[in-house]
């Protein structure tokens, strides 16, 4: 039984949540076996992913792999569609790939109307980088709405079997941390949520609790379910700086050190990793801990403007003004709308009696639209400089 959802809902969804997979498929997110309802009446679903090795003409093997995908196209409304299946689909991997004519001549490869009252069956087909074993993304675009449908018929088994009852951990895990990606976050509590009841001490439920959470701004839920995660029983670094990305984004900066210390003694992070740690050794007051960090981070070339944001705070509060100054300024190079560097800038200008410049500064931060604590601080320090 396919399980109908509707564009309009989850375009709605998009704009206050943009998570990762959403920016993927760029729009809404759905899963196989879903009946997806446009709200001019025009339904799609998608059936099969085959994906197998691509076969060259002269018998090898290429570093390719080919992909059949089926899905129905239903029209319920009044207005015919135009459909080309050529223009209007690609498939969203690591890369974008986009559909051609296959061999065997089972995909469509021509433009076909969708009457009202009518339905189309039709095979896509795709030829995609081998290495690349993510689930993949199948992007449609109808009129001014583009979807995604993650075509992993696991999933689908996942979304069906939670409907009949709690899922175990391990499966729990898995379609949760999808429907979290997706923006659904409510359908991932009803999944998650009985889970975390039979398993209370699992890292990754208490971690997707917060997330949906997160999603409804309820800060205090979200310190609850951080603050029973069991630093010492995260076992690997992916798991540690998840932990270690949600902690520090939302102020526990604590338990970003306690998850992350430990891979850091033993030479297990990487540089974003490191990153992560340094910022969080600087809300803590643990200047030369952040400092030893971020020095070679620097001096390798990291183009991240929070590294130099991080280390112009650090300069800032040694009263080197000229240094600190420097580093927000190569900050916001990097990253133009980076609210919080433009108003440190201009703290730092004004330290400097350089008011005008001070001033340039915070109104940029308030052209920027940033969150409602930076844009306060940079309205205030305007209106308390008036002249």
């Amino acid at each position: 039984m396919h399980r109908k959802i509707y564009f309009v809902l989850l375009i709605l969804f998009v704009f206050f949540c943009s998570p990762a997979l959403l920016a993927q498929a760029g729009g809404p997110v759905f899963f196989m076996g879903e009946d997806v309802l446009h709200p001019s009446g025009f339904v799609l679903t998608v059936n099969e992913y085959v994906r197998r090795p691509f076969q060259s003409g002269l018998g090898g093997q290429a570093r390719q792999d080919e992909v059949y995908i089926n899905l129905t196209m239903v029209n319920t409304g009044v207005k015919t569609f135009s459909i080309d299946p050529l223009k209007d689909f690609e498939l969203e991997l690591h890369n974008t790939f986009p559909a051609v004519i296959d061999q065997e001549g089972r995909a469509a490869k021509t433009s076909f109307n969708v009457f009202p009252s009518t339905q189309s069956r039709i095979d896509l087909y795709f030829k995609v980088d081998s290495e690349q074993k993510i689930a993949p993304v199948l992007k449609f675009k109808l009129e001014d709405s583009t979807v995604g449908v993650v075509c992993d018929a696991e999933l689908e088994k996942l979304l069906q079997k939670a409907e009949d009852g709690p899922l175990p951990t391990e499966e729990a895990v898995r379609i949760g941390q999808a429907l979290i990606n997706a923006g659904r976050f409510s359908e991932a509590e009803k999944i998650v949520k009985p889970a975390l009841e039979r398993d209370p001490a699992n890292t990754q439920l208490l971690l997707q609790m917060a997330s949906v959470e997160d999603a409804s701004y309820n800060r205090e839920n979200v310190g609850f379910y951080l603050q029973q995660i069991n630093p010492g029983s995260i076992s690997s670094q992916q798991e540690a700086f998840a932990v270690g990305r949600m902690a520090v984004s939302l102020g526990f900066y604590p338990l970003a050190i306690a998850v992350l210390e430990p891979f850091a003694s033993t030479g297990r992070l990487e540089n974003q990793q490191k990153l992560l740690l340094a910022r969080a050794y600087y809300y803590e007051n643990r200047l030369t801990e952040s400092e030893h960090l971020l020095t070679p981070l620097l001096a390798a070339g990291t183009a991240e403007h929070t590294a130099f944001f991080t280390m112009g705070n650090l300069y800032d509060k040694k009263n080197e003004l000229n240094k600190a100054i420097e580093y927000w300024e190569k900050a916001v190079e990097i990253e133009p709308n980076y609210a919080e560097a433009q108003y440190n800038l201009g703290v730092g200008y004004f330290k400097l009696k350089k008011l005008d410049k001070a001033r340039e500064c915070w109104e940029k931060v308030r052209l920027l639209r940033p969150d409602s604590e930076t844009l306060l601080a940079a309205e205030e320090a305007l209106k308390a400089t008036e002249y």
